[in-house]
């Protein structure tokens, strides 16, 4: 395990691996070691989980477990240099959302992984809910599709705008691979994408025309996630993960924990490489959009070598983003020293 303290290790994903008492254990996993470039936050989580052996360095963990999670959102910029000795070593890793801060560390991560015949995975709670996989079945029974509108829940786009965008990948998933779906482009209209609002227009490829789908940011919508894929005469798709769910915690946050614990035990992750860097793209993209660009339309070919910053203070204004990945940034010289000894 790889703790920070804007990730979910600490508490929701850890009480439900080693739960404390009155916690339902809701998956087979156990984390035995751990390691966190924050020495406040390692010793806040060994206070709270003290049978798991904190590690003075990653690499002290190979050998010693079954999969590894990679969970600081803060060191994003080094979850390639973080993830490196685990794939080389042949360790299923999950590296939690967005998984890289440009499409050649994504890739980095990724050919490494192929490289050593490893299991690699990055992933959203909402990508393993029952809406995808039925929204993902209906898609590949639509004989065209002209266009769709979604929806999301979310604070601010960097934490959790992302969850309606790898929503809506998971399920393109199979009609991308089809050759109906890859990004061509994409622009991002909002007033400022540290708060609800605005929207993400994309620009998907088919085999005979291109079709358009817009994703709008929204908080307190019926639904965590919505989407409509428009059909023919014959109807349309349409789906969501529901805002007052029964079992939330089970059908959203327990799936991909169950999906994460699947990939350790078979070392097989049920993503490719392709898969990852495409969704990458369709988080990267639109950031860049709002970013650099004033909201235009751009192409994905004009991303290029683009990076974006790790949640610091200079990506906030006016107190935002509020979430927690923004409350606890690393300075340049810690990522410098993490890097160094990592080897980068």
């Amino acid at each position: 395990m790889i703790t920070g303290p804007g990730g979910h290790t600490l508490n929701i994903w850890g009480e439900k691996m080693n739960p404390p008492p009155g916690v339902l254990r809701t998956t087979g996993m156990l984390m035995t070691c751990a390691w966190c470039l924050d020495a406040e936050m390692g010793q806040r989580f060994a206070e709270k989980y003290p049978e798991v052996r904190m590690v003075a360095d990653p690499r002290d963990m190979i050998g010693q477990i079954d999969g590894v999670y990679i969970d600081d959102i803060n060191a994003i910029s080094l979850y390639p240099l973080l993830a490196r000795p685990f794939l080389e070593a042949g360790i299923p890793t999950f590296v939690n959302r967005p998984f890289a801060t440009s499409m050649a560390k994504g890739w980095e991560m990724v050919e490494t992984a192929d490289r050593h015949g490893t299991a690699l995975l990055t992933a959203s709670t909402w990508e393993f809910s029952e809406s995808v996989g039925d929204l993902r079945a209906k898609a590949a029974d639509l004989p065209d599709i002209k266009g769709y509108v979604a929806h999301n829940s979310m604070s601010d786009y960097y934490s959790h705008g992302l969850h309606g965008v790898w929503y809506i990948h998971s399920i393109l998933r199979d009609e991308i691979a089809k050759g109906r779906g890859r990004l061509r482009a994409a622009a991002y209209h909002t007033p400022n994408w540290r708060v609800p609002g605005g929207m993400i227009a994309y620009e998907h490829e088919s085999p005979t025309r291109p079709y358009y789908g817009a994703l709008h940011m929204s908080s307190g919508a019926d639904g965590n996630a919505y989407m409509r894929i428009f059909g023919d005469h014959r109807g349309d798709a349409e789906g969501r993960i529901p805002a007052r769910a029964g079992y939330f915690m089970y059908n959203a946050w327990n799936a991909l924990q169950l999906g994460i614990q699947e990939m350790f035990e078979t070392g097989q992750s049920p993503e490719t490489g392709e898969q990852l860097l495409e969704k990458l793209m369709m988080f990267l993209l639109p950031f860049y959009s709002a970013l650099e660009r004033g909201g235009a339309m751009v192409q994905r070919e004009e991303l290029g070598d683009w990076e974006l910053p790790p949640p610091s203070a200079v990506l906030m204004e006016d107190g935002q983003p509020t979430d927690s990945a923004f409350a606890s940034p690393y300075t340049q010289a810690q990522l410098a020293e993490a890097a160094q000894m990592l080897g980068g």
